[in-house]
C-alpha cells in the first residue's frame, strides 16, 4: 500500500514546488518593474500635475497603476455630484453649504414667533450635531430654507448617507400611482428607511384624503427607528401641525423638535437680474 501511495505523493508535492517557484518567479519579476517603473508619470487631464505609482494598487491590480490626486479628487466629486441628483436635491441648491448661508439679510421681520436668519442657522448646526432629530424650517419664499435643508443633505452624502428630498404633493402622487401595482409599500420603505428625508412643500395644498396615512407610514417607522428629517414649508407653525395632525406631531416631538419660522426679502434673483419683477 504504502509503495503505491508513494510515487503519487513525491508527484503532488513536487507539482506544487514547481507551481511556488513559478509564483515566486513573477513576483519577483514583478517587484523588480515596479523597482525599475519611475516613481511619477505626468497626468493628461491635469497639465503639470504628476501622477504618483502606487505600489499597493499595483500587487492588487497585477499591473502598474498610477494615481493623480487630482483625478481622484475629480471622480470623488462626480461620484458625490450624481448621488446629489439621484437624491432629488433641487438643482437650484446643489452648491449649497453650512458656511455659504449668510445671516446677514435684508428686511427681517421680529415678533409674532418669527424668528432670525441666525436662529436658522444655530439649529440647522445643532441638527448636524444630533443634538435633535426633526428639524422644520419654514416661512417666506427665498430665504435661504432649502439652502439649509441641501447643505446638510449634501453633507450627509458627503458621509456616505443615503438621503431622499421628496416634494410632498410628489410624494403623494407616486404612492397613488402605487395602488395599481401593489407596490405602496416599496414607497413608504424608501422614504422610511433613508439616513436623512427631505420633506419639501409641506402645507402647500390640503392634503389628499390618504394623506395623512401615508406620512404617517413613513414618519412613524422613521421615529422608531431614531432617522432624521427635515421638513420645509411657507405655513406658520399653527397650520404646519394642524396640516400634519397630531399623531405625526407627537412623534416629531418625541425625537427632539426645532421649528423655525422666518419672514425676510427673497435671496432669489439677486444678482444679473436685467431689472425688477
Amino acid at each position: 500500500m504504502m509503495t503505491t501511495e508513494l510515487p503519487d505523493q513525491l508527484f503532488s508535492l513536487s507539482a506544487l514546488d514547481r507551481l511556488l517557484a513559478r509564483v515566486e518567479q513573477k513576483s519577483a519579476a514583478f517587484d523588480a518593474a515596479l523597482d525599475a517603473a519611475p516613481d511619477t508619470k505626468p497626468c493628461g487631464m491635469h497639465p503639470g500635475q504628476g501622477r504618483m505609482l502606487n505600489r499597493e494598487a499595483s500587487w492588487q491590480a497585477a499591473k502598474l497603476v498610477y494615481v493623480c490626486t487630482a483625478c481622484e479628487i475629480d471622480e470623488k466629486r462626480q461620484r458625490i455630484a450624481k448621488r446629489i441628483e439621484a437624491a432629488g436635491i433641487p438643482s437650484d441648491v446643489r452648491h449649497a453649504t453650512l458656511a455659504n448661508f449668510s445671516t446677514v439679510r435684508q428686511g427681517v421681520k421680529t415678533g409674532e414667533n418669527r424668528v432670525e436668519p441666525s436662529v436658522f442657522f444655530n439649529k440647522a448646526h445643532a441638527f448636524t450635531r444630533g443634538e435633535i432629530r426633526n428639524l422644520i424650517l419654514a416661512g417666506t419664499p427665498g430665504i435661504g430654507k432649502g439652502h439649509l435643508a441641501a447643505a446638510i443633505a449634501i453633507q450627509g452624502i458627503g458621509k456616505g448617507k443615503s438621503v431622499v428630498w421628496a416634494e410632498c404633493a410628489r410624494l403623494f402622487a407616486d404612492y397613488h400611482r402605487a395602488y395599481k401595482t401593489d407596490s405602496t409599500e416599496a414607497i413608504v420603505k424608501a422614504h422610511a428607511g433613508a439616513a436623512l428625508l427631505v420633506l419639501d412643500e409641506v402645507c402647500l395644498t390640503d392634503l389628499p384624503k390618504d394623506g395623512e396615512e401615508i406620512l404617517f407610514a413613513i414618519l412613524d417607522r422613521r421615529h422608531k427607528a431614531g432617522l432624521p428629517t427635515i421638513l420645509l414649508g411657507n405655513a406658520i407653525a399653527a397650520e404646519i401641525k394642524r396640516w400634519l395632525g397630531s399623531r405625526i406631531t407627537d412623534r416629531l416631538r418625541s425625537g427632539g423638535v426645532a421649528l423655525c419660522y422666518g419672514e425676510w426679502q427673497s435671496m432669489r434673483g439677486e444678482t444679473g437680474d436685467a431689472g425688477e419683477f
